[in-house]
């Protein structure tokens, strides 16, 4: 009788649900898993080429160079310069390689739909420092073939911007330095340990302000939304790493 009880016992235990079992929430498996593309202590070098979204009036084609220093694989530290012309004072249009007009804007001229000035303020360089946040690393399969490492990030910051204005004698003018505040987010996909591709999706905000003398002042917050794609070249950093997760 108590061998029979015994075993019933046994039994019951044994096929009790694990819900059952695990009494203590410490109990909770954990899961530690390899980072083979740690970017920790690294210095991040970037070059990169991008082009302006979605105003009617302009349009910009900017050069860029940015230098991340990665604190831990979370956050980077970034300075940025981003170019789409030369100094203010050269008259020379074709000078200015990534500033032009849209046709809105000599088709709309005389109109009620006309732009102001301000409209047509656009950034020719603009140098900021950054922090960039990075909360989602992971890896993919490419149709089935390989492996891909890519990593998720936030980007936001401020710095200086200087501007510029192309007048009805076809004369670029500065129209003053400013400052710039943006934010944006992308990602950038490891081939290697010390390259990766990088996309960048930021918009940069800045007041605009153009004299026009008799004309008055016309002023505006401008809005350049950039997409950016560029290749960045990874320094120093430490070997890849155990990375704790509690999935």
């Amino acid at each position: 009788m108590k061998t029979r009880i015994l075993m019933t016992l046994v039994a019951a235990a044994l096929l009790a649900p694990p819900a059952a079992l695990a009494q203590s929430p410490n109990e909770r498996v954990h899961v530690l898993q390899k980072r083979d593309y740690s970017v920790k202590n690294k210095i991040e070098v970037t070059l990169l080429g991008g082009l302006s979204l979605g105003d009617v009036f302009t349009q910009n084609y900017s050069l860029g160079l940015g230098i991340d220093y990665h604190l831990n694989e979370a956050f980077a530290l970034e300075a940025s310069w981003f170019t789409s012309g030369f100094p203010a004072g050269a008259t020379n249009d074709s000078a200015r390689f990534g500033m032009t007009y849209t046709d809105a804007v000599s088709e709309l001229e005389g109109t009620d739909l006309s732009p102001l000035a301000a409209d047509l303020s656009m950034m020719s360089n603009c140098a900021s420092l950054n922090v960039q946040f990075s909360p989602i690393y992971g890896k993919f399969s490419l149709f089935n073939a390989t492996i891909g490492h890519a990593d998720f990030f936030l980007t936001a910051g401020g710095g200086v911007a200087w501007t510029e204005y192309r007048d009805s004698s076809d004369q670029w003018q500065d129209t003053g330095t400013y400052f710039v505040g943006n934010f944006g987010l992308g990602f950038r996909i490891f081939i290697a340990r010390w390259f990766a591709v990088r996309l960048d999706l930021r918009d940069f905000a800045f007041s605009a302000r153009v004299d026009q003398g008799a004309n008055g002042v016309s002023t505006k917050i401008r809005n350049n939304l950039f997409f950016m794609l560029g290749l960045s070249f990874l320094f120093g950093g430490e070997e890849p790493v155990e990375i704790w997760s509690p999935y």
